[in-house]
C-alpha cells in the first residue's frame, strides 16, 4: 500500500511513522511547505519507506499532482483545507482519510460528487471527533432505546502552568474559542446549548480538578443520536478547573471579543490581538520539556428488554517518554493511520463520503481498540445490566 500524508506539524509525523512500520506498506511520503518540518519528520520517522515532498496544499493542481498513485491521503492539515484537499482527492481518484472534521459538511452535493468519483472519504478520524464518536456508537450498540448518550474529552499540558493552565497540544497557533452556541438534543428535541455553559467537576488520580464544559460543532454522531431517539445528548470539552471562569473574565472585557475596535488610529480585532499575545505562553514545545495527556470519558445508558444497559469508556493516556510521542499525537494520529490502512487494504467498502460511525463497526472496531491497545492506547469499556425482580 501506498500512503501520502499531508501535514508534517504534530499529528502528521506519528501518522505516517506508524504507517511506515506496517510491513505491508510499501511506500509513505510526508508533505508539507516547511523545510524544516519536512526534515524533522524524516528524521523522526526514520524508515526508509518513508520520504518527503514539499508541496501547497493551496494549490489545487500541485495536490493533485501529488496524490496520483498513492491507494490513501491521509489529511493532518487545519480542517479549514479539508474540503480542499477533498477536492483534489477526487480528480486524483485516491482515498482520503481526514483527521478534522469540522470542515465537511454533514449533508449536500459533495456527497453525490465522492461517490460518482468511486472513491472513499473519512472524515473525523481523531479522537474528537473519532475515537469519541465510535466509542459512542458502540455503546448504543447495547440498547434498544437510548436515553442519554453523554461524552467530554481534552488534551492537556502535563504539568499545567498559569495563567491558564493550557497548552495547544493539537496543532495551530490559535486557542479553540468560539463563543456562541452549538446543537444538543435536550428531552428529546434538537436544541442550540451555550458553549462553556452546563460546567461540571472531572476528576483524575495525580491530577488537578479538571472540569468539562458544552463544545464542538454539528457532527456525525449528533445526526446518529436523533436517527436512534436519544432523549439527551451532550458533547463537551475537558480543561482544568477555572478555565471557564477565566475564559469568561476576558469575554466580559471584550479582551477575547471578535468586533473590531479602533487602536491608535488602527482597526484591530481583540481576539486576533489575544492570540499573538498568549501563543508563546501556551505553545507545546516538548524540547522545553512540555509533555501532555489526553482524558476521554463516554457515557451512555438505555434499555435492552427489561434490562437497564449502562456503557461507560475511559481512557486517561500520557506522553509517551520511550519514543518520544505526545498523548495527542498517540491517540489522535494512530486512530487515523489505523483507519488509513484499513481503507487502503479495501476492508472499508462503501464509496463516497463515510464517518467513522458508521463503518468502522464491528470487526473493525475491535481491530481498532486493539490495534491502539498494542501502541500504548488503552480504553477501558464498563457495561452494567440491572433487572428488576
Amino acid at each position: 500500500m501506498k500512503i501520502l500524508v499531508l501535514g508534517m506539524g504534530l499529528m502528521g509525523p506519528a501518522v505516517a511513522k506508524d504507517c511506515s512500520e506496517d510491513p505491508k506498506a510499501e511506500k509513505v511520503t510526508g508533505c508539507d511547505i516547511d523545510d524544516a518540518k519536512l526534515k524533522a519528520a524524516k528524521k523522526y520517522v526514520g524508515n526508509k519507506k518513508f520520504d518527503t515532498k514539499k508541496v501547497d496544499i493551496t494549490s489545487h493542481e500541485a495536490l493533485v499532482a501529488a496524490m496520483k498513485g498513492y491507494d490513501v491521503v491521509v489529511n493532518s492539515t487545519a480542517a479549514k483545507f479539508s474540503m480542499g484537499v477533498l477536492k483534489a482527492a477526487i480528480q486524483a481518484k485516491v482515498n482520503v482519510v481526514d483527521l478534522a472534521g469540522g470542515g465537511y459538511p454533514q449533508e449536500g452535493d459533495i456527497y453525490k460528487e465522492v461517490e460518482k468519483a468511486g472513491v472513499t472519504a473519512i472524515p473525523g478520524c481523531g479522537v474528537d471527533p473519532g475515537l469519541i464518536d465510535l466509542l459512542c456508537g458502540q455503546a448504543m450498540e447495547h440498547m434498544d432505546e437510548v436515553d442519554e448518550v453523554n461524552f467530554a474529552c481534552g488534551g492537556l499540558p502535563k504539568d499545567p502552568q498559569p495563567p491558564l493552565d493550557y497548552k495547544i497540544v493539537f496543532g495551530g497557533t490559535r486557542m479553540p474559542i468560539r463563543p456562541g452556541k452549538v446543537p444538543m438534543i435536550v428531552d428529546g428535541k434538537l436544541q442550540e446549548v451555550d458553549r462553556y455553559s452546563e460546567v461540571e467537576s472531572i476528576f483524575v488520580d495525580g491530577y488537578p480538578e479538571m472540569e468539562a464544559f458544552i463544545d464542538g460543532f454539528p457532527s456525525s454522531l449528533l445526526k446518529v443520536c436523533q436517527e436512534k431517539k436519544v432523549k439527551n445528548f451532550r458533547g463537551k470539552t475537558i480543561r482544568y478547573g477555572d478555565f471557564v471562569e477565566k475564559l469568561m473574565f476576558l469575554l466580559d472585557l471584550g479582551v477575547i471579543g471578535s468586533k473590531p475596535v479602533t487602536y491608535q488610529g488602527k482597526e484591530i480585532v481583540p481576539v486576533d490581538f489575544f492570540h499573538e499575545l498568549i501563543y508563546p505562553i501556551i505553545k507545546f514545545d516538548e524540547k522545553a520539556g512540555d509533555r501532555d495527556i489526553t482524558v476521554l470519558l463516554v457515557k451512555a445508558s438505555g434499555k435492552s428488554g427489561e434490562l437497564d444497559i449502562d456503557v461507560t469508556y475511559d481512557m486517561v493516556d500520557e506522553y509517551d517518554e520511550e519514543h518520544g510521542v505526545t498523548s495527542m499525537a498517540k491517540t489522535t494520529g494512530f486512530t487515523a493511520a489505523i483507519i488509513a490502512r484499513m481503507l487502503a487494504r479495501g476492508t472499508v467498502k462503501n464509496k463516497g463520503i463515510q464517518w467513522p460511525i458508521r463503518v468502522i463497526r464491528g470487526p473493525l472496531f475491535e481491530e481498532l481498540l486493539s490495534s491502539l491497545r498494542e501502541r500504548g492506547v488503552e480504553i477501558t469499556e464498563t457495561i452494567t445490566k440491572t433487572r428488576n425482580v
